[in-house]
């Protein structure tokens, strides 16, 4: 028994090395071409992003693919860790520390081109059901203005919801639809545009209690980025999944 709770100690006390073994643990949301997984990598133009930042800065991170809920809670309640990338929106000003801005990204009602929806005001979307992931910048700004969301659990999973005809509009990044739509065997025109109602900013969200000297260092790096024209030359890369 002693050899057991011994063995036992070690190997926590293994697990609790590995879990120190990096300044920061970053959680990556699902907003391509920013930032997403694919076959169980970080990739993305925030993704190359965030890594020339970290680079400068010589801090060390470890990337999780978490549900979006799921992350944006682990932030809130642990220091050290931040999610990427986060609209930057009123409603979570206070809750977080901002490294940023990465990038900017208009929210867009989707809907169904084969029912030609007519949205031109938020009075008109507020009629028809809504789906979006718990946690997103839309829907949080959305319940805020008297919405009801349909949650779901990621944005595959709202987009099917909105191709079988469970809500009405899919609220999204203007450019995130069409990729999420690709990976998915989607055709581009069954979905459409049909308002935008926002634009927000996109930025790493840090917990606020993290240890300032790494988020200073971030910033720095950042602007360093912006300064030398990395951030452009970075941006550039992807001008045709912001074209599209």
């Amino acid at each position: 028994m002693r050899r057991f709770i011994s063995s036992l100690l070690l190997c926590c006390l293994g697990l609790s090395t590995v879990a120190n073994a990096h300044d920061l643990i970053l959680y990556v949301g699902d907003n391509p071409p920013f930032n997403s997984f694919t076959n169980r990598q970080p990739e993305g133009m925030a993704v190359e992003v965030v890594a020339e930042m970290l680079a400068r800065s010589g801090i060390s991170s470890i990337q999780k693919d978490y549900p979006w809920a799921r992350a944006v809670e682990n932030v809130a309640r642990n220091p050290n860790q931040c999610a990427y990338t986060m609209g930057r929106i009123a409603e979570r000003e206070k809750k977080y520390s901002w490294i940023g801005p990465i990038a900017s990204i208009q929210g867009v009602f989707f809907g169904l081109s084969e029912r030609h929806l007519q949205v031109k005001s938020l009075d008109d979307a507020r009629k028809l059901r809504v789906g979006d992931i718990r946690q997103g910048a839309n829907a949080v700004m959305l319940e805020k203005l008297g919405f009801t969301i349909d949650y779901a659990n990621s944005e595959d999973q709202n987009l099917k919801k909105l191709l079988a005809g469970h809500i009405d509009l899919y609220p999204a990044g203007s450019f995130a639809t069409g990729e999420i739509a690709k990976r998915l065997g989607i055709a581009p025109n069954k979905i459409e545009p049909l308002m935008i109602f926002n634009t927000v900013d996109l930025y790493l969200a840090c917990n606020p209690n993290s240890k300032p000297q790494l988020l200073e260092q971030l910033q720095k790096s950042l602007d360093s980025m912006r300064s030398d024209k990395k951030l452009k030359q970075i941006y550039d890369k992807y001008q045709d999944k912001f074209a599209s």
